[in-house]
C-alpha cells in the first residue's frame, strides 16, 4: 500500500519512479522520440516519450501514433491508463516470445507470432 501511495502522489506531483525509488531529475540528454524511425535510431540511448498510457498483456505502454513503448519495470496506476504521460529510460528492443500450442491444444503465454517490441529499461515517469 505505501508503494501505491508513493506512485499516485508522484503522478499527481508530476514525477514518479518505479519500485519506490526516490524521484530522479529529468535527464537533460534524453532524446524525445515520437515515431518508430526515432525509436530505431535511439536504441541503447536514454530517451523520453510522451503519449497515451495503455494497459497491455506484456506490460503498460506509452503510445504515440504507431509507436508503442513498454515501460519494462513500471506499472501505471489504473487512473492513469488512457491519459497522457511522459516517461524516460534506456530504449531497447526485446524479442517477444511466441505463444505455443501443446499436443493437448493448450496455448502458452506469449504473443501471436512472436516478434519484437520497444521497451524502456529503468523507466522513470515524469
Amino acid at each position: 500500500m505505501p508503494h501505491l501511495v508513493l506512485v499516485v502522489l508522484g503522478i499527481v506531483l508530476g514525477t514518479s519512479t518505479c519500485r519506490g525509488s526516490p524521484p530522479m531529475p529529468s535527464t537533460p540528454n534524453a532524446s524525445m522520440i515520437a515515431s518508430n524511425d526515432d525509436a530505431r535510431a535511439a536504441v541503447g540511448k536514454v530517451v523520453r516519450i510522451r503519449g497515451t498510457v495503455q494497459r497491455e498483456k506484456l506490460g503498460d505502454t506509452i503510445n504515440v501514433g504507431d509507436l508503442s513503448v513498454r515501460c519494462e519495470d513500471f506499472r501505471f496506476p489504473d487512473n492513469v491508463v488512457s491519459h497522457t504521460a511522459t516517461a524516460e529510460g534506456t530504449l531497447a528492443i526485446v524479442r517477444d516470445e511466441p505463444a505455443t500450442v501443446s499436443a493437448g491444444g493448450e496455448i502458452s503465454q506469449g504473443t501471436e507470432g512472436g516478434g519484437s517490441s520497444f521497451v524502456l529499461r529503468h523507466c522513470v515517469v515524469r
